[in-house]
């Protein structure tokens, strides 16, 4: 049981911190010139490709849970 509260702790700090780093990038995005490796499509790339998809694993991970917190209680 506490694994299970401990891993939906983590997963919803993740959700927020990643959610400040796509603000960060978005914010690199818009106000900033790209550079050889960091152009505005890399971080564009990188927004969709690691922290959407974390995002949604970890969000679906925590509804999954959720469900089964509620059965068990009642």
């Amino acid at each position: 049981m506490s694994d299970r509260k401990h891993m939906k702790r983590v997963r919803e700090k993740r959700i927020k911190s990643i959610g400040k780093q796509v603000a960060k990038h978005e914010d690199k995005i818009k106000n900033e010139t790209g550079r050889k490796d960091t152009t505005k499509d890399y971080w564009r790339k990188e927004i969709d490709e690691k922290f959407l998809k974390q995002i949604d694993e970890d969000e679906e991970y925590l509804e999954e849970n959720d469900g089964d917190s509620n059965k068990k209680d009642n």
